[in-house]
């Protein structure tokens, strides 16, 4: 019942319209778990507008790092900007820990023409680490780097950069944004990315084969030892962080009976209880453990059915404060 219940949320966005903060078609149909960085979202925020000498600093930490490294200079030479042009960041996997099941894929503003042009460029002053060849209309770039195995990329149009493991999930990629194709993504994450908005600065899903598959290399029964209940018994995961004028956090978890999401609560709001206390009285003893006990003291968790939730956010005034007692460089 609770996965019908599921599948008519997603199917009713999808008919009103509403977006999510990971579009389908950028994920390849074998993922179980996915990751969004909305880097636009936090910028525009009221946060960061209040806070422009801290955008100025991590601007200029940026600018820095990549001019340790030679991709810097290319980045430069092909125009992009990383905090102006790129708006936002997607990693998606099979769940597993496998790096040839990871995907990227990167949303922004860029200039295909001039990136193209800068690759070719690099092509011919390292030909054993870039080379460049077509996918239809889509210009691909494979890159190598020492005895690793190459990974592809590919602009598939003036607005999103896929990364890829294989040239044929690369491929698959491009045809499902530029050709129309469906994405087949299973229900179960389907119905996961239904619970998530554009507004995100960062959203996680995570279905319940994933998070069965982080467990896999712990000894039999650990899990359950350390965490008071079978991991089995999880069927989905969401987290996710916005930042306005304050920060929001929300971490969701859905299990597979009424049971289970009962005693998470019961777990879960013992472990808040006595959290606030300990914030409060290390607050008294020392106030820079102040904004920590503000912070606890907004944490809540409930649960409807099957799906826990736990809620809190971060108000301006302990952002302020937390970054007033930063060191500054």
């Amino acid at each position: 019942m609770r996965r019908w219940k599921l599948a008519s949320l997603a199917l009713v966005l999808a008919l009103t319209g509403s977006a999510t903060a990971i579009d389908p078609k950028y994920l390849p149909p074998n993922t179980e778990a996915a990751a969004t960085f909305n880097i636009k979202a936090m910028l525009e925020s009221d946060l960061a507008k209040n806070n422009k000498a801290l955008v100025q600093k991590l601007r200029s930490t940026i600018t820095d790092k990549l001019g340790e490294s030679p991709a810097g200079n290319w980045l430069q030479k092909a125009g992009v900007d990383v905090l102006r042009d790129v708006h936002s960041i997607t990693i998606s996997s099979d769940g597993s820990k496998d790096k040839d099941a990871i995907f990227v894929s990167v949303d922004g503003s860029f200039s295909p023409d001039k990136i193209i042009d800068t690759a070719r460029e690099a092509a011919q002053e390292y030909p054993g680490s870039l080379k460049i060849s077509k996918a239809g209309a889509v210009t691909v770039f494979e890159i190598t780097k020492e005895d690793q195995q190459p990974l592809y990329a590919a602009l598939a149009n003036d607005h999103l950069l896929v990364v890829a493991p294989t040239r044929e999930g690369l491929n698959a990629t491009i045809g499902r944004v530029n050709g129309g194709k469906v994405a087949g993504i299973k229900p179960a994450l389907r119905s996961l990315l239904a619970t998530t908005s554009p507004k995100q600065t960062l959203s996680v899903v995570a279905t319940g084969e994933a998070m069965s598959k982080g467990f896999d290399n712990l000894p039999p029964g650990a899990a359950q030892g350390k965490l008071g209940f079978n991991p089995s018994e999880l069927d989905g995961f969401t987290l996710s962080v916005t930042v306005a004028k304050d920060i929001s956090f929300q971490l969701g978890v859905n299990t597979k009976d009424d049971d289970t999401a009962k005693k998470l609560v019961g777990m879960a709001g013992f472990g808040i209880v006595a959290a606030k206390g300990f914030m409060a009285q290390k607050a008294q003893d020392d106030a820079k453990f102040q904004p920590v006990a503000d912070i606890a003291s907004t944490l809540r968790v409930t649960n409807q059915g099957t799906n826990v939730q736990l809620r809190g956010e971060v108000t301006q005034d302990n952002v302020d404060r937390i970054l007033s007692m930063l060191p500054r460089k």
